[in-house]
């Protein structure tokens, strides 16, 4: 039987004006509840239990809105009755009190076995609504049963039945899931007034109604559910007005505001703060944008975003307080924040970001830390705003400089001391250094990795002395179990096969864990260039000293096909061919074809390799290739093959390269009185030669190196048939030093020299020469050479020496594009000249950038002591792909 027959759920929300109203006036009424204390049935003394049942059903009641007698009022009427309560006596008392409901309660303890029960009185019907009764085991199972006991009676008092269906009305383009989910209550669960004015206020939060109502209905299978809202207008159309310098649609590509989409308060604030962000990226520091809504119709308007772009601004100084020891221009030298120069338009200098700023902060501060001024501290950045500029202050605090003190370790050491001390970075600095700490705390870990001990806990115990002004660093050792591989998984490789990646790696299932090993097999996956990315992640093994090792790839395309143009200026104006496939079949063989054809020479090329030749790491493959070319002296056409071979040694980054050469040569176009020396070149046509180099390269890339090195020896002997017959030996070395703000010093020498093995002869053409943009800049392309004392035609010689020395900056980071300045010097000796004997030299500068149509080189070299029939000066360009 039922309290209630209709139980409407209604929330006033009308005390605060931001709450939309009821659909009723009518409010939730429990009636007045009595709780008595529990009778308790008990061979052993537990009276005490009754009153606290009452409690924790009282407390039940409360939580759920129910108006209960005091404590105090229900004791008086209690302290009169003299006999055992039953339910006569419970009515009595519950009418002395002005109750409506008396909840009269019983525990029977027999043994371990307990029943608790409870009578819910009805006073107005003068009859027992209800009994409920719940059983247990044990005195433990008692706090439950009193919990459950409590809900059960709150839910049989407030006549509560299950919601069998919740019904949304009113909505024409929010969907009924999205109201839903917003929602605590979901149909099949008991009616709860808090949580309906929860679900109240969460949908009215969305943004998109100017109404929300609840109503509760009942029905023959339970209750429902009805939720009313009113959708605000719909925007038929976005307008923007006051908009000069960024174009409506640039405006809207930022904004997620569509047509026909709910016109939300929140939603379109949100966006106006895209919109005011667009601008400052722009330099419109000062924007600001309004909106207002125009009624179109009842239920659409249009959505007017109301722009005032002001003017733009630039970053005009960047100046600091309190850097005493610190030079400003070192400190702005870490921010990506900078100051409007005259480069800005390319460098996009001047703009300010807060985020981008709040990174600078943190940079100055990491600054400070790593240069020993360990108790710095950065304040909030003051900025003015002049005109069209913008003025940045940033407070500096930077205390005192430490110094580093004592080095010592502690804990599970696997060598002595000063082993350990060796590999550190800290004790060769002057001054403490957070990130050299972090350098060095990573170099040990790879140490005691490399023995297997993977998970080797290192802590760095710092002390600082304010006296002395020093920082003492004890790095303390906990050196954990061995660990070994189990299993090594490869993922995400799609064409290329297992052997191929498995064959890069230098570790080894069941071998023991080495960090350096590993770090070496993912750079050796990515010298591949298959991947776009290469990560590896580790998890527990099959026992506590075993780990899984997973490596997973993303493959990028392999295979290229391209037709286009290039030019430059050794080659001039270019058509381009080009098929590669540099992932074959996914076995990591190579296949490439191309050709170029252009205005004074024409080259075609097909190449094959195999990267491991029977498994094993032994390189093979062959060339073959046509290609002829116009010099002022003759035209060359020259037609061959080669067979090359190549392994690595026991040594990183070293291989050994083996190669058989066979090439045809004829000149043409000689003049009548050409050099004797061109004139023999003529009638000699065939080289047969091999060859053996010696090669490190440890680059990081081969285009734009940033560090590493490339150095190389090679032999090559011709005379194994054939009409020429010579030993060429040439020795090359190029090191890469990656300097302050991302640039890079580089160093480069080539030598070499050319020996005639009689009794054949050694041609012209396959002699020295230097100049261009791949040799001495500022000379046109293999202009440097020894001449014939009568016709001053290019001879060749049989020595040479290059030497190049650049500085290379970053002009445009953004896309890649490097700057750099350099200094060339080199030339090509004859016979009865000797190294050294003279020098030819050049300066310069450039650009260059690994553009979409391949690799972009612009270089301006000035001849320093030209000869007279020479320029002071050349343009070197090119682009396009290269062989």
């Amino acid at each position: 039987m039922r309290v209630f027959k209709r139980l409407a759920i209604l929330v006033l929300l009308a005390l605060t004006c931001s709450w939309p109203a009821w659909a009723q006036d009518e409010q939730i009424v429990f009636k007045k509840t009595a709780v008595l204390p529990f009778t308790v049935v008990s061979k052993e003394p537990m009276e005490h239990l009754g009153e606290k049942l009452r409690e924790e059903m009282q407390e039940r009641l409360k939580t759920e809105g129910f108006s209960l007698v005091p404590r105090e009022e229900l004791h008086r009427a209690l302290a009169k009755i003299k006999e055992p309560l039953n339910d006569a006596l419970a009515q009595e008392i519950g009418r002395q009190v002005g109750a409506e409901v008396v909840i009269l309660g019983q525990l029977i303890k027999v043994g371990e076995a307990l029943s608790l029960e409870v009578k819910i009185l009805d006073l107005a019907k003068k009859v027992t609504t209800a009994t409920l009764r719940l059983q247990g085991t044990g005195m433990k199972a008692l706090p439950g049963l009193s919990r459950q006991l409590a809900q059960e009676t709150a839910l049989k008092i407030m006549g509560k039945e299950r919601i069998v269906k919740i019904v949304i009305k009113g909505n024409r383009r929010i969907e009924k899931d999205a109201i839903l989910g917003a929602m605590q209550t979901r149909e099949g669960e008991m009616v709860s007034p808090g949580r309906l004015r929860d679900d109240l206020k969460a949908v009215y939060k969305m943004g998109y109604f100017t109404d929300v109502k609840l109503d509760i209905s009942d029905t023959p299978e339970g209750r429902v559910l009805t939720l009313l809202v009113q959708e605000k207008p719909a925007i038929k159309e976005i307008l923007v007005t006051g908009n000069v310098k960024i174009k409506k649609d640039k405006i809207l590509e930022v904004t997620d505001l569509k047509p026909f989409t709910v016109a939300s308060e929140g939603a379109i604030r949100e966006n106006i703060n895209k919109i005011v962000n667009l601008y400052r990226e722009k330099g419109y520091y000062q924007a600001a944008v309004t909106y207002e809504l125009q009624p179109v119709t009842n239920t659409e308007v249009n959505l007017v975003l109301k722009v005032d772009e002001g003017g733009k601004l630039a970053v005009k100084k960047i100046e600091f307080e309190g850097n005493n020891n610190v030079k400003s221009k070192d400190l702005r030298g870490v921010m990506e924040t900078k100051e409007k120069s005259i480069f800005s338009i390319i460098t996009g200098a001047g703009k300010l970001s807060k985020d981008t700023l709040e990174r600078d902060l943190e940079k100055i501060a990491a600054y400070y830390f790593n240069h020993g001024y360990i108790k710095a501290k950065v304040g909030e950045p003051k900025i003015d705003i002049k005109e069209s500029n913008i003025y940045i202050t940033i407070p500096v605090d930077e205390g005192p400089q430490f110094k580093v003190g004592q080095i010592d370790f502690q804990g599970e050491l696997l060598e002595e001391k000063d082993k350990l001390l060796k590999l550190l970075e800290l004790p060769k600095e002057k001054v403490y250094s957070r990130e050299v700490v972090q350098q060095d705390l990573t170099t040990l870990s790879d140490f005691y990795a490399d023995f297997g001990f993977a998970n080797a806990d290192i802590t760095p115990l710092i002390k600082e002395n304010p006296d002395s002004l020093t920082v003492d660093v004890t790095f303390e050792f906990r050196k954990g179990q061995k660990v070994y591989f189990d299993r090594i998984e490869i993922a995400g490789n799609v064409k290329t096969r297992d052997k191929v990646i498995r064959r890069e790696l230098r570790v080894y299932e069941q071998e023991m864990f080495s960090a350096t090993k590993l770090k070496e097999s993912i750079k050796n996956l990515r010298r591949l260039e298959y991947f776009e990315d290469v990560n590896f992640s580790t998890n527990p093994g099959s026992a506590p000293d075993r780990m899984n090792l997973k490596i997973t790839v993303k493959e990028r395309p392999t295979g290229t096909f391209g037709i286009g143009a290039g030019y430059s200026t050794q080659d001039r104006l270019v058509g381009l061919l080009e098929v590669s496939q540099n992932n074959l079949f996914g076995r990591g063989q190579q296949l490439k074809v191309q050709g170029i054809v252009g205005a004074i020479s024409s080259r075609f090329r097909l190449s094959f390799t195999e990267p491991y030749l029977f498994d094993r790491p032994l390189s093979a493959g062959f060339d073959a290739f046509f290609w002829e070319r116009d010099y002022s002296e003759y035209t060359r056409k020259s037609k061959g093959g080669d067979i090359r071979l190549a392994h690595p040694l026991r040594w990183k980054y070293t291989r050994i390269y083996g190669m058989y050469r066979y090439e045809n040569v004829n000149l043409s176009g000689l003049q009548p009185n050409a050099s004797p020396v061109l004139q023999e070149a003529a009638n000699i046509h065939n080289t047969s030669a091999v060859s053996l180099s010696l090669r490190r390269d440890s680059r990081d890339s081969t285009f734009a190196p940033t560090g590493g090195s490339d150095n190389s020896i090679s032999v090559e002997w011709a005379g194994l048939g054939g009409d020429s017959g010579f030993m060429r030996y040439i020795v090359e070395s190029g090191w890469y030093f990656p300097l302050f703000w991302k640039t890079v010093g580089v160093l480069h020498g080539r030598l070499g020299y050319l020996q005639r093995v009689p009794p054949k002869a050694l041609p012209a053409y396959e002699k020295f020469y230097l100049g261009g943009i791949d040799s001495i800049r500022g000379f046109k392309y293999a202009d440097i050479s020894p001449r014939d004392p009568v016709t001053g035609e290019r001879i060749g010689g049989d020595k040479f020496v290059q030497m190049n020395v650049e500085y290379r900056f970053p002009l445009i980071k953004k896309l890649g594009v490097m700057g750099t300045v350099f200094f060339d010097a080199g030339q090509v000796y004859g016979s009865g000249q000797s190294f050294f004997s003279s020098i030819r030299t050049s300066v310069g500068t450039g650009f260059r950038w690994f553009s979409p149509m391949g690799p972009l080189r612009v270089e301006w070299g000035y001849n320093i002591a030209p000869k007279p029939w020479e320029k002071h000066s050349a343009w070197e360009f090119t682009v396009g792909s290269q062989f």
